[in-house]
């Protein structure tokens, strides 16, 4: 016969196993940890700061939600109406943006890339990269290089993007550059392009007013016009 004893002992056993990180988890360290959350979700469940977050966990935002995470000495943004997940890379975090606007702050030799709409944005060197990324619709992303400059690739196309600009980037954009019949039009044929609108510093969405420079890369095999080009 079991004393009172024996079977508290087998009670807190049966707990502890219960409470015991499940087998994926303890087999990594997490990415990162929330250091804000308001209106915000980790997977299905709602966040909250000091939660630890793990790859292939999915963070997401309410409309009028911010959530803030911690990595290493990095540190990450979410925008309101925003989803992410996370993976890790090495020497630092992998961003799988899927809706909305994420920033970024890196320190020195640790890494944040973001994939968004295919393409994918790095930082071009291991020095400290501040920068905003937001999927403004469908194909058209707009890019914020605060602090140092990035590498963005999209397929076959590659570009250096400078510090201290703003990007509003049309991907799979018909290849023909508008002409006398108006905005948009275009010959029959089936090349694209990516096209580059460039903003002054400290002037994002403010596309109405300010001054801009278009740059076209044609797929069609012509040799690309760069914002960095010397």
């Amino acid at each position: 016969m079991y004393s009172p004893r024996s079977f508290l002992a087998v009670v807190l056993s049966l707990s502890v196993a219960t409470c015991t990180v499940p087998p994926v988890l303890a087999a990594h360290p997490p990415i990162g940890i929330l250091t804000l959350a308001i209106h915000a979700h980790l997977n299905e469940a709602v966040a909250f700061p000091g939660l630890s977050v793990f790859e292939g966990e999915c963070l997401s935002t309410e409309v009028e939600g911010r959530l803030g995470i911690r990595a290493g000495r990095s540190t990450v943004a979410l925008a309101g109406k925003t989803e992410v997940t996370l993976l890790m890379i090495s020497s630092g975090m992998h961003i799988d943006l899927s809706t909305g606007s994420v920033s970024f702050s890196t320190a020195e030799k640790e890494r944040i890339e973001v994939h968004a709409e295919e393409a994918m944005l790095r930082p071009e060197s291991a020095l400290p990269t501040e920068a905003v990324v937001t999927i403004l619709a469908p194909k058209v992303l707009q890019i914020t290089a605060r602090k140092g400059g990035l590498d963005f690739s999209y397929r076959e196309e590659f570009r250096n993007l400078p510090q201290g600009e703003t990007y509003r980037i049309y991907l799979d954009a018909p290849a023909e550059p508008q002409g006398a019949e108006g905005v948009g039009a275009q010959k029959a044929g089936g090349a694209t392009k990516v096209t580059y609108f460039i903003f002054g510093a400290g002037v994002a969405g403010a596309a109405g007013t300010a001054s801009w420079f278009t740059y076209r890369a044609l797929e069609s095999g012509s040799a690309p016009i760069s914002p960095a080009k010397p």
